[in-house]
């Protein structure tokens, strides 16, 4: 931080000192820290950081904002930092960012339609370059969200959105490599926890789930609502095991429900993957660390963030709709791994 002399006021480092201090022009501080346009070497780059870090230089972002049109920031409005694959996707996302000059601002939408809006309106307001958002809306209503001029990537959104861009796993795709390896150890009485088994086919899981069937010729396997939660899955695995007819086999279409299935499973005595085979949708690093450890179709955190950043950035370069495949791992509660 420049400092005054005694009596004077403390000012704030500019950039024309940092500037002087690293003996450039102006202009070169400027492409530094704006990423361009121009390049600069990297000998005089880090000398202009050097001289910046001395002098305790910040760039104003808003003035910069409003002198370029452009924040450098990235509005990201999520419905919940609580489950792991998401905080593997956001931390992919931030990292991308800051690797192409962009700084992330994350709001959270707690899966409310209404809240989603405001914090639309609010990044909007703050002049971001885009908005990714895993919306809490039905693909319905999602045209109706108001994109002005800011260009919108909706995640997680297996349908094109009109004058946006959506990336997502194939959870058709998926869904239906699970069952059928399921299939492939002998399962017979398959069961899904769904997150929204709500939507009915309007859920591309659930679409895959009755293809799945209907590519075996077999009866399609009970689906119990688990709202994508732990409590959701060891609720629905406790109301599989008491019906008449308990399956062999659960499909968790989230770790996290797969975390409870698991808890319930071991209260009632049951034997994995002996008595019940259990396979997961997400594949984060908790899959792992489970008693067994889960067999899971993994969804590929990195690959999403890199996509979705590059569809915010370059629009023009990227398709409207991008679904991403999935790889299955094998582990003990299929019974693949003893």
């Amino acid at each position: 931080m420049v400092t005054a002399t005694k009596g004077t006021a403390t000012r704030r480092a500019t950039r024309a000192d940092v500037a002087q201090l690293a003996q450039v022009s102006t202009a070169v501080v400027s492409y530094v820290f704006n990423n361009g346009p121009r390049n600069v070497a990297p000998d005089t780059a880090e000398r202009v950081r050097d001289a910046a870090r001395k002098l305790g230089y910040r760039p104003n972002s808003m003035a910069r904002a409003l002198r370029t049109g452009s924040s450098r920031t990235i509005g990201i409005i999520v419905p919940d930092l609580s489950n792991p694959f998401f905080s593997d996707v956001y931390d992919a996302l931030e990292t991308s960012a800051a690797r192409n000059g962009y700084s992330t601002m994350f709001m959270a939408s707690h899966q409310d339609p209404d809240k989603e809006m405001d914090r639309v309106s609010k990044l909007i307001a703050r002049n971001v370059d885009a908005i990714l958002i895993a919306s809490a809306q039905p693909t319905s209503a999602l045209a109706g969200v108001p994109r002005k001029d800011c260009p919108f990537v909706f995640m997680d959104q297996t349908q094109a959105v009109p004058g946006a861009k959506c990336v997502s796993t194939d959870f058709r795709a998926a869904v239906q490599l699970a069952v059928h390896h399921l299939i492939g150890h002998g399962r017979r009485r398959i069961a899904m926890l769904s997150g929204k088994a709500d939507e009915g086919l309007a859920d591309k899981r659930i679409q895959g789930w009755y293809q799945a069937f209907s590519d075996s010729a077999m009866p399609v396997g009970a689906i119990e609502q688990a709202h994508y939660t732990r409590q959701g899955g060891y609720e629905a695995t406790m109301a599989l095991l008491d019906r008449d007819d308990p399956p062999d086999a659960i499909f968790a279409d989230s770790d996290l429900e797969a975390i409870g299935a698991l808890r319930a499973l071991h209260e009632r005595g049951v034997r994995i993957p002996e008595d019940i085979a259990v396979v997961s949708f997400d594949g984060t690093v908790d899959s792992g660390y489970t008693w067994p450890s889960l067999t899971v179709v993994q969804q590929n955190a990195q690959a999403i963030a890199d996509c979705v950043l590059q569809a915010a950035l370059h629009p023009d370069d990227t398709p409207d709709l991008q679904l991403l495949d999935t790889r299955l791992i094998p582990r003990e509660s299929c019974g693949c791994v003893e």
